[in-house]
């Protein structure tokens, strides 16, 4: 395939020119140096451990604070994990309106699969800064942050990124002495036990240790079991001088059950099913339709991290990072299908999903980062590299043994289904293997220019070279297709600030989603061959620091359209001439608003349609809504309530679709402060025990998790 190189709007390649130019240009620095800020040493992150004030992102891309960073942008800190009982990254999101959940099917594997602002987010996040690979499921027990950031940012974090992107900030060592642990169980037999512990073991070194056990079942789902085990090393060494180094070694375990749900109603039921076409049939959520005695997930997780930062001055800081990871999963899992649906009722055990894959990534990233001061005008710069190699491998498993669950068939009742039915089977590698490779090579840079205390103009571009190798088929190795995509993304924002604490802002983006975005190309029909997809996005938008600056407040409008979305045309072949499109409006306020009072809410609406159906986009709730907030009674008391809602959705925007009805969860958090070392917490969740999808897919949806109660005990020392 040919090199294909997509130009961005003129205006901002002019901008960065010049005012990369001048940065650069010894002769233009002012020869005051002492009006330029400071850089730090890292980003910050909440103003304490107890609050939800969180003042800038965790990505060194966005060097402006939250209040004057001319994108909508979601940090959900520790502290709000933390009072919410929560253990997952989807737990972790339920704080953030607008993102919805999908099932893992197609050849994708279950795990953290999302749309953000209606397009899929799945390959969109990011630990420290650089792409987490493969499906899997992501705890929070290692991390500082998970920060939300939407609309398109192929600029910033490069291919994909279409509706936004999320970043997890991991725990690392810091010049301090303390130990956390907790331990909790919960209404599902379940239990969770974390310990966190930090030393300085010099004067410029320390080392911190994060462990994890957990195991237990998932309230709402019969069998359904997970358990989890993992650890994080962080050690530090420079900690307060101009030199400092970070390593990161994390593993993790997971032995899962996995849970692919309920079936779909389809077209043309049995009579008693009539009424629920293209709807989840009328059972129990609890219902569990997969067998327990061949149904099995193991993941292993691993990475290595490495963090070098040295101050060049108190104005420039040159920043690398490199990172060496693999997950390996190995799952077989019963997708609930029915059998003669035309017939009767009964769901078939014999359309099991098999994956035993390894995905590996190896990434370096070089950033310089600095603020300088050009015939008065401030600039704000980042300035990096990145090089990374992506390489997934499939093995095919076959039942080496026969499996008697697929002769028949064995059958399942709708409504009382038998997940213990004997299985004789074994499933094993046969030998044969398909894998795919991806290149990366990228080039960026990004410069705010302060103009006066009322004016900052931002652009950004980035020049992406993504290259891939798919060998595609299991008998025959040589059937190989290649990639070669050359993408430039771009920004552009500006923002007034009629006061210190509001700023009101303007900004347009685009994003790039290439064919082999996931790395395994599609073989379907031409799709390997066509241009990347791209979308543009505008947002106009405000923020306020309310309450002595302690309450961001935002509101923004904005308007996304990919207009050359993949489409089939009459000959069945793939074209760049449809057209997808959300807009809408978003409401949002994180922090203190008082000293006994913490808050995180935000509320979407979004107006999206597939211009070939007419229908709207898969995954998107025309309104969500999302809060959380506590409420400190005294020295020891401490109280919270959270309500979500999210509006109806569909499973994809084609004329068959099937939907997902709308929902509201509530939940609560009541805590004691024993004495200054321990704390007690309990957590409930789902509290009216609302019946919900929360994952939709094409055959199967998942329902969410039901009414569930936990008592923990926190000790600090």
């Amino acid at each position: 395939m040919s090199n294909r190189t997509h130009t961005p709007y003129g205006s901002a390649t002019s901008l960065l020119a010049l005012s990369v130019a001048a940065a650069f240009s010894s002769q233009t620095l002012a020869a005051d140096q002492s009006e330029i800020k400071e850089l730090p040493t890292a980003q910050a992150t909440v103003q304490q451990q107890d609050s939800y004030q969180v003042t800038r992102s965790s990505s060194v891309k966005f060097t402006q604070p939250l209040l004057d960073t001319a994108k909508s942008i979601t940090v959900i800190p520790e502290s709000v994990m933390k009072d919410r009982g929560v253990d997952s990254l989807r737990d972790a999101l339920r704080s953030v309106s607008g993102i919805s959940l999908a099932a893992g099917e197609g050849g994708a594997p279950s795990g953290d699969s999302m749309a953000i602002r209606g397009f899929s987010a799945s390959n969109d996040i990011f630990v420290d800064g650089i792409r987490d690979i493969a499906g899997y499921y992501r705890d929070t027990y290692n991390l500082e942050s998970v920060e939300v950031a939407k609309g398109p940012g192929s600029a910033v974090t490069g291919r994909g990124a279409t509706g936004g992107s999320i970043n997890l900030q991991s725990k690392t060592a810091r010049l301090d002495q303390f130990t956390d642990v907790s331990a909790r169980g919960g209404s599902e037999q379940d239990y969770r036990a974390t310990v966190d512990t930090n030393m300085q073991v010099g004067d410029t070194s320390a080392l911190r240790v994060n462990l994890l056990a957990q195991d237990g079942e998932l309230a709402g789902r019969d069998e359904v079991e997970n358990a989890t085990y993992a650890g994080a090393l962080s050690y530090a060494a420079g900690l307060g001088t101009d030199k400092r180094f970070n390593a990161n070694l994390e593993y993790q375990k997971q032995d899962n059950l996995p849970d692919y749900g309920l079936p779909w109603v389809g077209t043309n039921p049995v009579a008693e099913l009539a009424d629920y076409v293209n709807q989840a049939p009328p059972v129990d959520f609890d219902n569990f339709y997969g067998n327990v005695n061949r149904d099995q997930e193991d993941i292993k997780s691993q990475s290595v991290t490495l963090r070098y930062e040295q101050d060049l001055s108190a104005h420039s800081l040159l920043r690398i990072q490199a990172r060496a990871g693999e997950v390996k999963r190995q799952t077989i899992v019963t997708a609930p299908r029915f059998y003669k649906l035309a017939e009767s009722t009964d769901v078939r055990l014999s359309d099991e999903k098999t994956r035993d894959s390894k995905n590996s990534l190896k990434a370096l990233q070089a950033d310089w980062i600095a603020n300088l001061q050009s015939g008065g005008i401030r600039h704000d710069l980042v300035v990096g590299v990145e090089l990374a190699r992506e390489t997934f491998k499939r093995w095919n498993m076959t039942d080496v043994v026969d499996d008697n669950l697929d002769s028949g068939p064995a059958l399942n009742d709708l409504y009382h289904p038998n997940p213990h039915l004997p299985f004789t089977g074994r499933y094993e590698r046969d030998g044969t293997s398909i894998e795919a490779d991806a290149d990366t090579l990228a080039i960026y840079a990004f410069d705010t220019v302060t103009i006066n205390p009322q004016w900052q103009v931002t652009g950004g571009l980035r020049w992406e070279s993504f290259d891939s190798d798919y060998q595609y088929d299991y008998s025959d190795p040589s059937k190989v297709i290649n990639t070669d995509d050359n993408m430039l993304a771009w920004n552009l924002s500006a923002v007034f600030k009629p006061a210190d604490n509001g700023s009101i802002y303007l900004a347009a983006g685009n994003s790039y989603n290439p064919s082999a975005e996931g790395i395994a190309v599609s073989t379907r029909r031409n799709e390997a061959e066509l241009d990347p997809e791209q979308t543009r996005s505008i947002e106009l938008g405000t923020k306020w620091n309310l309450l002595d600056d302690k309450l961001l407040t935002s509101a923004a409008l904005f308007r996304s359209v990919k207009n050359n979305a993949r489409l089939l045309n009459d000959d069945s072949m793939y074209e760049l001439n449809g057209e997808h499109k959300v807009q809408g409006i978003e409401l949002s306020a994180t922090g203190v608003i008082s000293k006994q009072w913490n808050i995180i809410g935000s509320f979407s609406y979004q107006d999206s349609e597939d211009v070939s159906t007419g229908n709207e986009l898969p995954n998107t709730p025309k309104q969500s809504f999302s809060l959380w907030t506590t409420y400190q009674f005294n020295d020891a008391l401490n109280g919270g309530f959270g309500a979500q809602y999210v509006g109806k959705r569909y499973n994809n925007s084609s004329e068959n679709r099937r939907t997902g009805d709308d929902y509201v969860l509530l939940d609560v958090m009541l805590s004691y402060r024993v004495n200054e070392q321990l704390r007690l917490q309990f957590n409930g969740e789902n509290l009216t025990d609302e019946e919900y999808l929360e994952q939709l897919g094409g055959g199967h949806a998942i329902p969410g998790v039901g009414r569930y109660f936990t008592l923990g005990a926190h000790y600090s020392f």
